[in-house]
């Protein structure tokens, strides 16, 4: 969250996002949580809508915080309410979330293409979106890690552990996935593990399109 100090407004936002932020990353466990993949710093536990009230709450005040960090003002569009709303939270051992995937099923994307152009940063190139959908299975609404966590691989393994577990029996390959409207840390992220663009795009995702079939 970016703020300016010296601003009262911004301090005291900034003190209530950093209230919210420490309610939200504790994690004391649950009796009933489902482990999905356990690492030597951590673990992943998936959270759906057939989850008790409490998990489900978590799993909101978690996405609470990480619309924050990633500038994200429009929510409608994917309720930790809504019927297909899945979350992989990834827990520290010292029982903190440190990492989180909001996964939702889908059916299409469209292809995002290279413009060859320069973004605003001067870094990636620009992206078009298609007019053809494809088909796709699975979109990624929010990707997120903590920032003192981040260049550990930890987002990698997130979308692993979605690829293997968000559909039942099989392991989803890395050309059905989506991602939404993503950052430029973000679209670094799917150029590093997707491979390079060509990716696509649901009506609000954008997804890679290079590798593999589910």
């Amino acid at each position: 969250m970016i703020y300016n100090n010296s601003v009262a407004e911004d301090e005291q936002n900034h003190n209530r996002y950093h209230k919210r932020f420490l309610k939200a990353s504790s994690f004391s466990g649950w009796k009933t949580e489902r482990v999905v993949e356990e690492y030597h710093d951590g673990r992943i536990i998936l959270v759906n809508q057939n989850d008790p009230k409490s998990h489900i709450k978590k799993m909101d005040e978690v996405r609470e915080v990480v619309d924050i960090d990633l500038g994200i003002t429009d929510r409608g569009g994917a309720s930790a309410t809504g019927a297909n709303l899945q979350a992989f939270l990834y827990i520290s051992n010292a029982n903190k979330v440190i990492a989180s995937a909001f996964v939702e099923h889908i059916e299409k994307g469209y292809p995002c293409i290279s413009s060859h152009e320069q973004d605003d940063s001067g870094k990636l190139p620009l992206m078009k979106v298609g007019d053809n959908p494809m088909k796709a299975v699975c979109g990624v609404s929010r990707l997120w890690v903590f920032k003192q966590c981040r260049r550990k691989k930890i987002a990698a393994r997130l979308m692993d552990c979605v690829r293997a577990n968000f559909v039942f029996g099989c392991t989803i390959s890395k050309v059905k996935i989506a991602f939404s409207d993503p950052t430029e840390s973000g679209r670094s992220l799917c150029a590093t593990y997707c491979g390079p663009p060509t990716s696509s795009s649901t009506d609000d995702h954008n997804t890679c399109e290079n590798t593999g079939n589910l």
